[in-house]
């Protein structure tokens, strides 16, 4: 079933693709892509701060009920509605810059490491980035649902999406620190 997680995510391009990817500059290359899609999300949810959004669109991320989808939902005006969907819409973009970016640096670490261990622990490690990535593409389409229509049916389904997406880069973050901490040994 998770037959995937066999190889790295990078074997699926071609090797000279992968190559430059893993190196320095394709690195670099990917989190300054990154960086330059999350700024323009975070200014859109930096216009959704309210009381009942302290966190701006991510205070809808973690509203699990439709009570509290609800709340912000009607603490946002029509401009800062289409700040919330113009911030999904760049997260679109940004999820799966970022999980291109933390999978290839998670491959460029484990050949680093020097030290043999599991290759589908390995894998698995940098899978990681790009399921969160696909987790966030997932809620973003609920919350553009949510935001289109009634929150009681999308409301649980996008948080938990969320959740899933931060509890794998949490994962994620957990294992490289370990790894690179348990190096230093």
């Amino acid at each position: 079933m998770f037959s995937f997680l066999r190889s790295p995510p990078l074997a699926l391009l071609p090797p000279p693709v992968a190559r430059v990817l893993r190196g320095i500059p394709g690195l670099i290359v990917l989190a300054v892509l990154a960086m330059a899609l999350g700024e323009p999300m975070r200014a859109h949810s930096d216009a959704l701060v309210t009381a009942a959004a302290p966190l701006g669109i991510l205070s809808l991320q973690f509203a699990c009920g439709a009570g509290a989808a609800q709340a912000i939902l009607a603490s946002w005006d029509a401009p800062m509605l289409a700040d919330a969907r113009l911030s999904l819409y760049w997260d679109m973009a940004f999820a799966p810059a970022y999980g291109l970016a933390l999978a290839a640096l998670s491959e460029r670490l484990a050949a680093g490491a020097g030290r043999r261990r599991s290759a589908a622990g390995g894998h698995v490690t940098a899978w990681l980035p790009l399921l969160a990535a696909a987790a966030d593409l997932l809620e973003n389409a609920l919350h553009l649902l949510l935001l289109a229509s009634n929150p009681t049916a999308l409301a649980f389904p996008a948080c938990a999406a969320a959740l899933l997406k931060w509890a794998l880069l949490a994962t994620w973050l957990g294992i490289v620190l370990t790894g690179l901490f348990g190096r230093r040994r």
